[in-house]
């Protein structure tokens, strides 16, 4: 059953992205997506959120999971999408199942205008290790052969780790020769895990600025997009603060396969806590702080109040690692 009234949940956002459940043939590094929960949310649930959707004016879907081509209905929930009007019709995919000619032509001609690829690393045994099974990067290089030939627009959702960082540039050199347009780039995230192999994977975000800088010149140089979510911009340096996208500028609200929903904004993946310094930084309104894993790894030093001008400001209560505020 829908929990909440459609009208709250839904006002003033310019994307839908439905989870529709927790299944995957993966098995990735932190993800806490692919756990199968045996929770699904119902094909007359998730189309009565699509005509909801379009009732409060959203025209942007992103269909997600788990991994979403697993499901039967994936592609008459595209069609019923396309019939209500949204203009963009986004499917977020590891690309396994995409390498498959005959699927990929029924997922267009029902409606997907955009699909989202999973991205670890341009080297094959290192996506390969960190997705848990040999070979899925040979699919999803086929995925994005014949995607590219279709015409289809390809995004890359790029994870960083602390042993894929220093491949960055590599890697958005490597795709965006293969057409993809767009990437956007994911700290791991150790919230809710107490496996160290996942807390001992998450990057710094200093270790990772020359590598951000590279892959911002290689993304500039072929003309394509780079964005990274999980990056405050008083971690970064003056040149590069740019590149944060804080998860609330996407205006975005999640549906989970309970039919819960939820900002985007408001999940402890995204942000949520906060240092002392925060209090007096000019950015605060448009970025969500730090996550509270990262904080519990790495500590609060990096994260320093910027000025209207975007000075740093030296404060005692810079480094602290006091979280605030109630992460979703």
């Amino acid at each position: 059953m829908i929990r909440v009234p459609f009208s709250r949940v839904l006002s003033g956002r310019r994307w839908l992205e439905i989870a529709l459940d927790y299944r995957c043939n993966l098995r990735c590094l932190g993800c806490h997506a692919c756990h199968d929960t045996g929770e699904r949310l119902a094909s007359s649930e998730a189309l009565a959120w699509l005509r909801a959707g379009r009732e409060a004016g959203i025209e942007r879907l992103w269909l997600g999971g788990g991994e979403p081509t697993l499901r039967g209905d994936l592609v008459a929930l595209v069609g019923a999408a396309r019939q209500l009007g949204y203009a963009t019709i986004a499917v977020q995919s590891n690309g396994m199942r995409l390498a498959y000619p005959e699927y990929v032509a029924a997922l267009l001609a029902a409606g997907v205008t955009e699909v989202r690829l999973n991205v670890k690393s341009h080297r094959s045994e290192i996506h390969d290790r960190l997705s848990g099974e040999d070979g899925c990067h040979a699919l999803m290089l086929q995925a994005l052969a014949l995607l590219q030939k279709e015409g289809v627009r390809v995004l890359a959702d790029v994870l960083l780790t602390r042993g894929t960082g220093e491949d960055l540039p590599e890697t958005v050199s490597f795709f965006a020769e293969r057409g993809v347009a767009g990437f956007t780039l994911w700290l791991l995230s150790a919230a809710d895990s107490d496996d160290p192999a996942v807390s001992g994977a998450v990057p710094r975000i200093g270790d990772l600025v020359p590598h951000l800088s590279a892959a911002c010149e290689r993304a500039r140089a072929r003309g394509v997009s780079i964005e990274s979510l999980h990056t405050p911009p008083c971690t970064l340096p003056a040149d590069l603060r740019g590149l944060h996208r804080p998860a609330a500028s996407l205006a975005l609200v999640v549906v989970d396969p309970t039919s819960r929903a939820f900002a985007l904004e408001t999940s402890s993946f995204e942000g949520g806590a906060r240092v002392d310094a925060c209090t007096l930084c000019s950015a605060r309104e448009r970025c969500g702080g730090p996550r509270a894993d990262y904080l519990r790894i790495h500590g609060g030093s990096e994260f320093t109040a910027l000025t209207p001008l975007g000075a740093k400001v030296p404060s005692s209560t810079s480094g602290s690692g006091h979280v605030g505020g109630e992460p979703g």
